[in-house]
């Protein structure tokens, strides 16, 4: 009976110890994909950081360049409602501009007129375009020397007096 119990006992310990080797193994295993994903999941989150990194900075710059757009067409905008308002001036004394009618009445001094804004505006265009400053434009500093059409551009050096 006790060679049976040992026999019996020996067993035992065989299989606890085939279980206690198994169970090691498989944890060492779990723990194994367990460290891979972990890592995996670090890499993923670097990765997020960079991108929302670069997506704030994308955010920054483009309502950087949204306020200046905005900036450049409220300037626009009030060009042309400072052109508006030169060609629809109403005056107490001779009432409300018609420039068919003037034109009509005094064709040179018109035609001066539109030659020397159609000379400025064509400048502005070629400023614009990459044409450098002349000495005369980068020195004006009365309102009669400047271009009119585009004063902030031809004429850096000219200060308007309110």
């Amino acid at each position: 009976m006790g060679m049976k119990l040992a026999g019996i006992m020996f067993i035992l310990m065989l299989a606890m110890t085939g279980l206690g080797y198994w169970y090691y193994n498989n944890t060492q295993d779990k723990m194994a994909v367990l460290v891979e994903n972990a890592a995996k999941l670090e890499v993923a989150m670097q990765t997020q950081k960079q991108a929302i990194e670069s997506y704030k900075a994308d955010i920054q710059q483009v309502t950087a360049e949204k306020s200046a757009v905005e900036a450049e067409f409220t300037t626009s905008r009030n060009a042309v409602e400072d052109l508006t308002n030169k060609f629809n001036k109403v005056s107490n004394l001779l009432g409300a501009r018609d420039i068919g009618k003037t034109g009509a009445a005094k064709p040179n001094v018109i035609a001066r007129i539109i030659t020397k804004g159609s000379n400025n505006m064509m400048r502005c265009f070629e400023i614009l375009s990459g044409d450098p400053l002349t000495e005369k434009e980068k020195n004006a500093e009365k309102k009669s020397q400047i271009n009119s059409m585009c004063p902030d551009v031809a004429n850096p050096s000219y200060i308007p007096t309110p």
